[in-house]
């Protein structure tokens, strides 16, 4: 066998990446970024506080290390836009009562618009958006005290729900 014929079946070639492998490291990444934009915009540590009430109409998480091996992309995908858009109903919902408040809202808006460029690039992997989720009515912000308190609420809620989906893509993304 000559040099060449074997320096040919030793040469690696690029391998082309498996179908959405781009589009969910991307989508990692961009969870990742939205994760940090929460730690800079509110101290970890006040977010972890615990406030009087709670808002249950945020999304929950029921995962654990352990549910990462039963983890399909397109179910994944669809909760994932699922809970993006019940963060962005109450974000949109917080943003409008900071503004009735004459509050600052450059940070609820920032976070807020983060989120809709995931939303459209994780609606661009799926395909076909899934049916928009029935949002409950909130309760009224009638005070500075309870719009801090749903801030954190919020902003905990979503770092734990940024924090999971970073792992989830990064483990579909490795799987693929």
């Amino acid at each position: 066998m000559s040099l060449v014929e074997l320096l040919g079946f030793t040469t690696a070639r690029p391998v082309a990446p498996a179908q959405g492998r781009e589009g969910l490291k991307t989508l990692q990444h961009d969870m990742r970024q939205l994760s940090k934009l929460l730690n800079r915009e509110v101290d970890v540590s006040e977010m972890m506080q615990d406030f009087e009430h709670e808002l249950t109409s945020l999304p929950t998480l029921s995962y654990g290390a352990k549910d990462l091996n039963s983890l399909e992309v397109s179910s994944t995908l669809s909760e994932l836009y699922s809970g993006l858009k019940s963060f962005l109903f109450h974000l949109d919902w917080l943003q409008h009562k900071q503004e009735q408040l004459e509050t600052d809202f450059s940070k609820t808006k920032k976070i807020a618009y983060q989120i809709k460029n995931i939303s459209l690039k994780v609606l661009g992997e799926i395909g076909t958006a899934p049916s928009e989720p029935i949002f409950p009515t909130l309760p009224p912000l009638d005070s500075y005290w309870n719009m801090y308190q749903a801030t954190m609420e919020i902003h905990k809620k979503l770092y734990l729900f940024c924090d999971w989906y970073t792992r989830a893509l990064g483990f579909l993304k490795h799987r693929r």
